[in-house]
């Protein structure tokens, strides 16, 4: 069996067409590095840029803040704080994306390492986003869900 997952699917879609064609990954690998690109600059301005209109920010498991003053503030605030302090570097692989007209699924997994006092600290995971292509023809993301597959508690 290849590493690629059997999906669900009508008969009328092939299996290339569901995964997405290797062009389309190679988009979605850029899209991904300059995401990354934007983190580990620590330009919170940009990152801001990066959702689209009507997005979501989970924060973790169970706590989410849609587009607005708010979600400007955690990540000019709280994001800032964090890249002064700590100075994180993000790692991304796009391993899976799931697109269906101007709406994709990603899966993500994803290294972030800081350091503090000397000591480099290395987090690990899968997140579960998902990106829109607006009417200026740019994908933004939609849905920002770092802890993807982390259950809540």
């Amino acid at each position: 069996m290849s590493d690629e997952m059997t999906l669900w699917r009508d008969a009328s879609t092939t299996h290339q067409e569901a995964l997405g064609r290797h062009e389309d990954m190679a988009f979605w690998r850029d899209f991904g590095a300059r995401y990354t690109e934007i983190f580990n600059s620590h330009d919170t301005c940009r990152m801001y840029d990066f959702y689209s209109e009507n997005a979501v920010l989970v924060r973790e498991p169970g706590i989410a803040v849609t587009k607005s003053e708010e979600m400007k503030s955690d990540i000019q605030g709280a994001y800032q704080t964090y890249f002064d302090q700590l100075d994180p570097k993000l790692t991304v692989d796009i391993r899976h994306v799931y697109q269906v007209g101007d709406m994709a699924l990603l899966i993500v997994d994803y290294t972030l390492a800081h350091t503090l006092d000397g000591v480099t600290t290395v987090k690990e995971g899968t997140a579960t986003d998902v990106a829109v292509k607006e009417p200026d023809g740019v994908w933004r993301y939609a849905i920002d869900n770092p802890g993807g597959i982390e259950r809540l508690g």
